[in-house]
């Protein structure tokens, strides 16, 4: 098994953060768990795209 560098494991949390912040407030607001669960995976494939695109922006070697 390859071993992740440190960037890529802080790209991956921070990405599960956002998906559950998601996921926390769709259950909030609407109490089902499926919408919660469907946004919480949403929002940790959103937010790792858009920690990316924010790395390249800055310069970073991202792959």
């Amino acid at each position: 098994m390859a071993l992740l560098e440190r960037q890529e494991i802080l790209i991956v949390f921070a990405s599960f953060i956002i998906g559950s912040a998601a996921g926390w407030w769709s259950r909030m607001q609407w109490g089902n768990s499926l919408i919660a669960v469907a946004s919480t995976f949403i929002g940790i494939v959103v937010g790792y795209y858009i920690l990316l695109a924010a790395l390249r922006v800055a310069g970073h070697p991202v792959e």
